[in-house]
């Protein structure tokens, strides 16, 4: 049933025959370039079990996700430290990987969640990783901000 979903629109229906319900979300990995990288997509249904609203929401973030991904781009160049300055050249050249996307219907700062990231080899083998969680609400940029471990800090 976790089978990987193409970019595409989705709707009430598709969600439910075709994604996992966990605990109060539905869960589906989504492939969004042709190398077949993907990202976790949450859609938070809380207590009401409704999804209209986060399908409309997810069909609108698909549609200008290229205009958000070279918005978080410019930031992550903007947020550059002082060595990443220095590999600036390697690090624009690098693709901004998505990691989660999560939409909620009850979250009064935000109705989107984008976690994404850039990794590059920071020394010999080492790789590091500049990450950037972004909070959309009705379908504009509210706050974007960088995190040590996105991942880790998604939800707070």
């Amino acid at each position: 049933m976790n089978k990987n979903h193409k970019l595409e629109t989705l709707t009430t229906e598709k969600i439910k025959r075709n994604f996992m319900l966990i605990n109060s979300s539905y869960f589906s990995e989504i492939i969004y370039d042709e190398n077949r990288r993907f990202f976790d997509l949450y859609l938070n249904v809380g207590t009401n079990g409704v999804l209209e609203n986060q399908t409309k929401t997810y069909n609108e973030l698909i549609h200008n996700l290229n205009e958000y991904l070279t918005k978080i781009s410019e930031y992550i160049k903007s947020t550059y430290s002082n060595s990443e300055k220095k590999k600036a050249a390697e690090l624009n050249e690098k693709k901004l990987n998505i990691s989660i996307v999560q939409i909620s219907d009850d979250n009064k700062d935000f109705d989107t969640v984008i976690v994404c990231e850039k990794e590059y080899k920071y020394f010999g083998i080492f790789k590091k990783n500049i990450g950037i969680r972004t909070e959309i609400k009705n379908g504009r940029i509210t706050k974007m901000e960088r995190k040590s471990d996105t991942l880790k800090e998604n939800l707070n």
